[in-house]
């Protein structure tokens, strides 16, 4: 299949069957992706803005069996996450995390992707590389702004209040980081030719 066929395959199946568990494009993102989308030698596959979420994660550590909290592409409130944590009965092991964007992109060549990849690493997408190379040239652009802290186990809250308004308040500071260099991201994408 040709580059220009399995781009518009792509983003006609991406417009009407988003398989996301929220079901549609983060708004933080929308913008850098239609600017993706419109180059010729680039497409988007997926996409994450960047979140905080709340999580609970049994004991098996399975992935499917992992109960979101809370969930969200926008700043957090510290009060809310409170009261949340405070209303669990049975807490098992519950994480913070503020996770950066991530956004998987396809080149038509080697070469387009060695010149997105150049600029993205000087924006300060440090954690990117090609994934796929044998059917498309499939690259994965992740910031590294990032939290992970636990905040329960064997059902006993292990921080305090003040301890949980300071990590989301880093969390919210490391999310509008990934969001600023989303935006360079997108101003930039002109000087690609």
């Amino acid at each position: 299949m040709s580059f220009d066929t399995d781009k518009q395959k792509t983003l006609k199946k991406m417009l009407s069957n988003d398989k996301s568990n929220k079901g549609s494009v983060d708004k933080p993102i929308q913008n850098l992706l239609d600017k993706i989308n419109t180059l010729d030698d680039y497409y988007t596959t997926s996409s994450c803005s960047g979140r905080i979420i709340l999580i609970k994660i049994p004991e098996s550590g399975s992935k499917k069996d992992t109960n979101f909290l809370l969930r969200t592409h926008e700043l957090a409130n510290a009060d809310e996450l409170i009261t949340l944590i405070h209303k669990l009965k049975e807490l098992e092991t519950v994480w913070l995390r503020q996770e950066p964007v991530i956004l998987h992109v396809a080149a038509r060549t080697l070469k387009d992707a060695s010149k997105l990849l150049r600029l993205v690493r000087i924006i300060g997408f440090k954690r990117c590389g090609l994934f796929e190379v044998e059917k498309r040239f499939l690259m994965e652009l992740v910031s590294t702004e990032k939290i992970d802290a636990i905040i329960a186990k064997d059902g006993e809250v292990l921080v305090s209040d003040k301890y949980i308004r300071v990590l989301v308040e880093e969390a919210n500071k490391r999310l509008k980081r990934t969001w600023e260099k989303t935006k360079k991201l997108e101003k930039e994408l002109s000087t690609i030719k």
